[in-house]
């Protein structure tokens, strides 16, 4: 599936439905509405949306329907008082018209905000974990039949205490979602996914930050193919949900792989896909090779390349451009882009 839940760009709804329609064409099941940049989604959350944005949503998805994909909504409730029912129940309200809109499922999230109780709620909940398992079934009995996913705090990494506690209280037909060893993960091996399986008491459900480029990568931009991915994964996950990067048509180039990949991961070849994705792009076999250079030249990413994310750098933006900069590989990398100019024609 596609998880719209990049930072620092919110798609206009053209851009969205052209993006959709494109990775739906692709094969991708589902779509997930969750874009940290809308306002009425996150700090605004407990404001009810306009009747001219619940037409677009409504509508939105319809057309997800109508191409072939689960259309999922998100909330994220930023500021969210663990001590007081009745913003559980604003929670609650807001998710229940999602569905009423025609979400056919409801992924609730908690990433990216503080990982401690206030006063108030550490008064009634034992720690971070118990408050989430407490909201998260309250959300799942409340919307019945309708699939739910939750986004902890903690999304990546082994697991620590929190996530154990919140795997061992949080409902079974909740799904769990993980990032991977890292927010952004050079590489995800079954033996990582097994292994938080069990610390989540059952399989993940991944959510893949390649090829988004927020926060400190907005100046790149992710358009190789996904790499490193274990072909064992679709068996060890509940699913894998890709976020796109910012500029939706340059996402399609990746996407096109992501799909590839998913089709068949013991038989996909990351050159081999993007290639075929360039050539689409390209338009003609004449035109492909100067994509391809500039397509490779592009291709800047800590998934990529590793080396360009020193320790610390990935939560600093000015920290992460200076690293990369600083780094001699960069040159030798732009020293075989510029010496394969010259071979192509115009």
């Amino acid at each position: 599936g596609v998880i719209e839940g990049f930072y620092d760009r919110l798609w206009t709804w053209d851009e969205r439905e052209r993006f959709a329609q494109a990775v739906g064409a692709l094969g991708f099941t589902h779509y997930v509405w969750a874009p940290k940049e809308d306002r009425l989604q996150n700090a605004g959350w407990r404001t009810p949306y306009p009747d001219d944005e619940r037409r677009r949503l409504a509508a939105f998805a319809e057309a997800r329907r109508r191409n072939g994909m689960s259309p999922w909504f998100g909330l994220r409730p930023v500021g969210f008082s663990y001590a007081d029912d009745a913003d559980a129940e604003r929670v609650v309200e807001k998710l229940r018209d999602h569905v009423e809109l025609g979400a056919a499922g409801i992924l609730l999230l908690a990433d990216d905000i503080p990982a401690s109780l206030d006063a108030a709620a550490a008064g009634r909940f034992a720690d971070l974990a118990g408050a989430h398992a407490w909201l998260v079934g309250r959300v799942a009995r409340a919307l019945g039949a309708a699939p739910l996913a939750f986004c902890p705090t903690e999304y990546h990494g082994s697991g620590g205490t929190y996530l154990h506690r919140l795997g061992a209280a949080v409902p079974l037909e909740v799904d769990l979602c993980w990032t991977g060893p890292e927010v952004c993960s050079p590489a995800i091996s079954a033996d990582e996914a097994r292994g938080i399986g069990t610390v989540l008491g059952r399989r993940p459900l991944i959510w893949d930050n390649y090829p988004v480029n927020d926060a400190a990568m907005t100046g790149e931009l992710h358009i190789g193919p996904i790499r490193d991915r274990d072909v064992g994964l679709a068996e060890l996950t509940a699913g894998i949900w890709v976020n796109p990067a910012m500029e939706p048509e340059a996402s399609l180039v990746p996407m096109a792989t992501w799909a590839d990949y998913l089709d068949g991961p013991s038989a996909y070849d990351p050159d081999t896909s993007w290639a075929r994705a360039l050539r689409r792009i390209a338009g003609s076999a004449a035109d492909a090779g100067a994509v391809a250079a500039l397509a490779a030249h592009a291709d800047r990413s800590v998934i990529r390349q590793p080396w360009r994310r020193p320790a610390g750098a990935s939560v600093d933006p000015a920290a992460y451009r200076a690293a990369s900069v600083a780094n001699d590989r960069l040159a030798t990398d732009l020293r075989r882009f510029v010496d394969a100019l010259p071979a192509q024609d115009g």
